[in-house]
């Protein structure tokens, strides 16, 4: 794996944030195990509790899971979970660009009927 080290951010985000995008681009796959804290540290050259921090924060975004004793694993995809990130995102986009709550329930009304998704 190769993880290149170059923004501003925190390392331990910038990590959690490449390794959720192995994940999506399936370089990970569901269930697999990643790499250990120690041996990912290593390869990056950075502080093992630096990699288990990132792991935690992806642990608590869903992303990965613990078995004790046994690693860390990719969660398997949860298909709600990804129209749910996906809904939010463009709900965000359309609340800062000032449309109110019930424009956008229009809009999304508008759109069903015209395309007969009923």
């Amino acid at each position: 794996m190769q993880i290149k080290i170059t923004s501003k951010q925190s390392i331990y985000l910038e990590v959690a944030e490449k390794i959720e995008s192995f994940i999506n681009l399936g370089v990970f796959k569901e269930n697999e195990k990643l790499p250990s804290c120690r041996k990912l540290g290593m390869e990056l050259g950075v502080n093992p509790n630096t990699i288990e921090r990132a792991y935690s924060f992806l642990e608590e975004k869903n992303v990965v899971y613990t078995i004790p004793k046994k690693g860390i694993f990719v969660c398997p995809r949860n298909v709600d979970h990804l129209f749910l990130e996906e809904v939010m995102s463009t709900v965000l986009h359309f609340k800062e660009m000032g449309l109110a709550k019930d424009e956008l329930l229009s809009l999304i009304q508008q759109a069903y009927e015209e395309e007969n998704y009923d």
